[in-house]
């Protein structure tokens, strides 16, 4: 072999021997999980919320995809994403945004067409998992210690987090909103006028029967008001104690919480709640139940919004309510008597049950009832006769597991609506709620 194809074939082995060291260096665990759910929604409450005489019966398809994607190098690094694709409800446009229809481009695609841009960024983060802390670094969901009454969604910011034997503890700083625009000479620089959220949280485990926690969260909002701001110039510290331990056969947990601070100029952060909540079996299935207080009025319970959508947060999903609370099949049609525990300043009082039943691999069912009330009454309809009582709710809900990956399901209810709502249509009472969803969902 001559000289020359020598050295071609040696510098051949070595550029073939690099690249493959750095494709094992760089190599890279793929994960790909999501969701896909449908539902058609009849009522005369789906997508309206309107509490009214001879309210009318809507119905529609709502469509939405969850895809979720990491990146995982190794055990200790990964990068985590989640996008979300929705149809509001089939119907609603196409060709969306374009210069014929002005159409949002959130949600949309679902008339004629389809070809809409409509994809949404949940999160992308940063996870580094090292066994002295662990590192969050990004667009992250998030939610409080205290069932999502204060926050719950997709927030940017840093979480550094550790776990020891009995015990783990959490810190974290969060940018909700930041912009140039602060109408002040001198001030109009990112940064400066800002929503910004500081959070500590501890768990510690007494025994295997008993676990005690505290949380404390401070969210400065400095930030030009916008559409949905409901509290500008807040300076709200949120301060709670949370715990859940099993008595018998019975696994309780709860929470209490304290506002202070400023909950906008010239008005102190008084806002409070407590929460107990309960399980147990009983007849070879599974019984719930919560009890919620949140105060309202003077003591209005602050929850931090975003300039481009309702509130972040004051959600009570555990209630496992249609109409009275925020429904947990609700998409960007979300409506309920109590969008969030804040309630217009006037608080919630509420209490359900629930039981839950697995007939067997295939079949599962529940069925909940709820009260809810308002803490404080600030209406001024002289109907109502000042009554603090919102309504009385029944609801049921029934699945079958086509395939390990598909489940069919259906989730139905109906409100009594309280005398709150006395008189509220035109001197009429209104009707009372209904609500029924045919479900299809495939998990992968």
């Amino acid at each position: 072999m001559k000289k020359s194809n020598k050295k071609l074939l040696v510098v051949a082995i070595a550029t073939a021997l690099t690249a493959a060291s750095a494709g094992s260096a760089l190599a890279l665990e793929n994960q790909f999980s999501g969701a896909f759910t449908t539902f058609f929604d009849v009522g005369n409450f789906a997508g309206t919320n309107l509490i009214e005489k001879d309210a009318p019966t809507a119905n529609y398809f709502v469509q939405r995809f969850r895809l979720g994607y990491t990146a995982k190098a190794d055990d200790h690094v990964k990068l985590v994403t989640k996008f979300e694709f929705d149809y509001n409800f089939w119907g609603n446009s196409s060709y969306a945004p374009n210069s014929h229809d002005n159409s949002a481009a959130r949600g949309s695609g679902g008339a004629l067409g389809a070809d809409s841009v409509n994809m949404e960024t949940k999160s992308i983060y940063l996870d580094l998992n090292y066994p002295q802390i662990n590192t969050k670094i990004g667009m992250m969901p998030n939610n409080d210690s205290f069932k999502g009454i204060l926050f719950d969604a997709d927030m940017a910011g840093v979480l550094l987090s550790h776990d020891y034997s009995n015990a783990s503890i959490a810190a974290g700083y969060f940018r909700f909103h930041d912009s140039a625009d602060a109408g002040k000479p001198g001030e109009d620089v990112l940064g400066k006028n800002t929503f910004d959220m500081y959070s500590l949280d501890g768990k510690y485990n007494i025994s295997k029967d008993l676990a005690v926690g505290a949380a404390y969260y401070f969210i400065r909002d400095q930030h030009t008001p916008g559409f949905y701001t409901v509290y500008p110039d807040a300076k709200v510290h949120t301060l709670g104690l949370n715990a859940a331990g099993n008595v018998g056969p019975v696994a309780l947990n709860g929470f209490a919480v304290k506002q202070f601070g400023d909950i906008t100029t010239g008005r102190d952060a008084k806002g409070y709640a407590f929460n107990v909540g309960a399980k147990m079996p009983l007849a070879g299935g599974t019984a719930r139940s919560e009890f919620l207080y949140v105060s309202g009025g003077k003591n209005a319970f602050y929850v931090p919004s975003s300039d481009n959508g309702a509130t972040e947060g004051g959600q009570f999903y555990d209630s496992e309510m249609i109409m009275l609370g925020r429904d947990k099949f609700a998409t960007t049609i979300d409506n309920a008597i109590i969008y969030d525990v804040n309630n217009n300043e006037e608080g919630v009082i509420m209490g359900t049950l629930g039981y839950d039943y697995t007939f067997n691999d295939k079949v599962s069912a529940s069925a909940n009832a709820g009260f809810a009330a308002v803490a404080k009454d600030l209406q001024a309809r002289s109907a109502n006769g000042d009554s603090k009582y919102l309504g009385t709710e029944i609801n049921a809900e029934a699945y079958y597991k086509l395939t390990a990956n598909v489940t069919l399901g259906a989730r139905a209810g109906y409100l009594f609506l309280g005398d709150h709502f006395k008189g509220i249509s035109a001197g009429e009472d209104a009707d009372n709620l209904w609500d029924a969803k045919l479900i299809a969902k495939y998990n992968f």
